[in-house]
């Protein structure tokens, strides 16, 4: 019986194929995974072709399912002899150069999923430098490159050898000329104006400017239900023979084969393997978060450690918006908040936070300087400063490209839990043109929705999401939000602020950092109940709407954002359940901010 712990590393397709039971229940009885390389921070032209690795990240885009030879005979035209052989988890036809494929019998077709899977866009530097730490092999840096090593195994495949080939002037002559047509028929492509070979085109990355790596990830599993924007961890069989890319596929003529794929989207669709290696599925594990602090969920313990770890976070949020409390509070329940439930066109739990009335006369950058620190905290995040020239120039909506039949990224798509940071205090004076209308209307439709619109050109369909908006602005947002908090800066910390940002970075050591980041992540996937037991609730609301009047009325939305604050509040706290104390801290909170709201003034500084 195969030992994954000892031996793991050594498994070839064909063996996980004729044992595949007894390797899959090896495989979810690892206690840590770690023993699987990861792609994510070790490069693929590190292993050869065939073995079995990792890679984390999101569903980009979803191909067409491939057809393959799940089962075919091959026939040794030397020793007559007759083999069964299986093309699952693999790209090409492992066989001697003595050897013919029987297209007549014993041939069985099936059909796979391949879709494209991007590292998760926003992922914070501290999580990789942690993913990083617990995964990148030294050893390996010693290694050839696997262009070299490509076919480990006994077998050679369909193409000649180097070794072969190395002393033979007339096959070296071949395939210098193989390799000048594939050159010209490269650039005839880049002459039409369709730059199809540019690594950005074809890495497709959602996020601007932000490194990351994509793998085309081929699924043999139809029950895995994969989506869109699923957050994945896929272990499976690399595929790196470089005969994959697109540059390579044999030319038609157009004169005897009817029109089929164009050269954009055979090159799209098929990028150099040592750009976007290919990865055969045999386990995929959808991931409810990716904070590698965070390895195994415990309620009970998280509950009774959640205090202690919100009084640290408290402190330093207190202290980085400039005294402000209340505005403290509810950044914390902003960052903790996340969609627990859908009904019909509401996402309930979401909570798009608006702090306003921030000091950038005196600190022009002081938003981004506040993201600075809160992306230390979250696992995943974007800064987004909404200038004239960004909104009227951005790809925020994902777009279906019909040319290379493939969905073009934009920034909104994201993986859920993503924090975007939209900064408003950038904004300058001028004019939105189309695309800038456009893009507002997306980012307010996805606010108000938690729901980003796809442009399928002919058509649009709505993709669920799930990304906590923080907007930072001087006057109330352009955007919708579900709680405007102006800020009320301290006059002594105004002064100090550059000093204050020094110490909160002292204060929040490696430890605290630490136990605010799993506080942060572990909040999330607390189950909360709702308690039988409400009756103070009840008996608050016909207070509320009793002392209401025509001017201020107390509706049913008002109670509906008492009870998502107070939820947060509870669990803050570490409730999960809503209990008379934090029912009143929430009635309190809410009773201050719309005072604010109500007596508010413009800022001064």
């Amino acid at each position: 019986m195969l030992d994954f712990t000892v031996d793991f590393d050594s498994v070839s397709p064909d063996l996980w194929i004729s044992k595949e039971e007894t390797c899959k229940e090896k495989l979810l009885k690892l206690s840590n995974w770690s023993q699987i390389p990861l792609l994510n921070t070790n490069a693929s032209h590190k292993f050869s072709d065939g073995k079995l690795v990792r890679f984390r990240g999101m569903v980009q885009d979803m191909h067409n399912p491939e057809f393959y030879f799940e089962k075919f005979e091959v026939f040794n035209t030397t020793t007559n002899e007759v083999k069964i052989k299986s093309g699952k988890y693999c790209d090409t036809a492992h066989i001697l150069e003595n050897e013919k494929i029987n297209y007549t019998e014993n041939l069985k077709s099936a059909q796979r999923q391949a879709m494209v899977v991007v590292s998760l866009p926003g992922l914070s530097d501290w999580a990789q430098q942690i993913e990083e730490d617990q995964n990148y092999l030294k050893h390996l840096d010693q290694q050839p490159n696997s262009s070299k090593r490509l076919s480990s195994n006994a077998n050679t495949k369909l193409k000649r050898s180097y070794d072969e080939t190395e002393n033979d002037s007339e096959v070296m002559d071949i395939a210098d000329a193989d390799h000048l047509n594939k050159e010209q028929r490269t650039a005839e492509v880049m002459d039409n104006g369709k730059n199809v070979v540019s690594r950005e085109h074809l890495l497709n990355f959602p996020l601007p400017d932000v490194p990351s790596k994509s793998c085309i990830v081929k699924v043999y599993d139809e029950s895995e239900n994969l989506k869109i924007n699923d957050m994945i961890e896929v272990v499976g069989f690399l595929s790196v023979d470089p005969i994959l890319s697109g540059e390579f596929q044999p030319e038609k003529n157009s004169f005897l084969e009817p029109e089929g794929d164009t050269d954009v989207e055979i090159i799209t669709h098929n990028p150099p393997p040592s750009l976007v290696p290919r990865l055969h599925a045999v386990y995929v594990k959808k991931l409810d978060h990716c904070n590698p602090l965070v390895a195994n969920f415990d309620q009970a313990a998280v509950l009774k450690e959640a205090n202690s770890a919100r009084e640290h976070l408290l402190k330093a949020l207190t202290e980085l918006l400039l005294g402000d409390q209340l505005a403290a509070e509810y950044l914390i329940c902003h960052l903790i908040a996340c969609v627990y439930l859908r009904q019909d066109t509401l996402a309930l739990g979401q909570f798009c936070l608006n702090l306003s009335n921030l000091p950038t006369k005196k600190y022009p950058n002081y938003a981004k300087q506040l993201y600075d620190i809160i992306k230390q905290f979250v696992t995943k995040s974007y800064y987004l400063p909404l200038t004239i020239e960004n909104l009227n120039t951005m790809a925020l909506l994902p777009k279906k490209d019909y040319e290379c039949n493939r969905l073009t990224s934009g920034i909104l798509q994201l993986s859920k839990h993503t924090h975007l940071i939209l900064d408003e205090t950038k904004m300058e004076q001028g004019r939105l043109d189309s695309t800038g209308v456009s893009n507002l209307t997306a980012l307010g439709n996805m606010i108000t929705t938690q729901k980003v619109e796809y442009d399928f050109k002919y058509y649009k369909m709505e993709f669920d999401s799930d990304i906590p908006v923080l907007l930072l602005s001087e006057g109330k947002s352009l955007l919708p939000s579900d709680y405007h908090v102006p800020l009320r800066p301290e006059e002594s910390s105004l002064e100090i602020f550059d000093a204050i940002v020094e110490a909160a970075t002292y204060y929040l050591k490696e430890e605290i950092m630490n136990t605010i980041r799993k506080y942060l992540t572990n909040l999330k996937l607390v189950k909360y109940t709702i308690s039988e037991d409400l009756q103070f609730v009840e008996d608050d609301f016909i207070e509320m709407r009793s002392q209401s009047d025509a001017e201020n009325p107390v509706t049913a939305d008002d109670l509906h954002r008492l009870l998502v604050l107070a939820r947060l509040v509870s669990l803050s706290r570490g409730y999960d359940t809503l209990n008379k104390e934090c029912w009143d801290i929430t009635r309190k909170m809410e009773c201050e901010r719309l005072n604010r709201i109500k007596n508010r003034v413009a800022p001064t500084f």
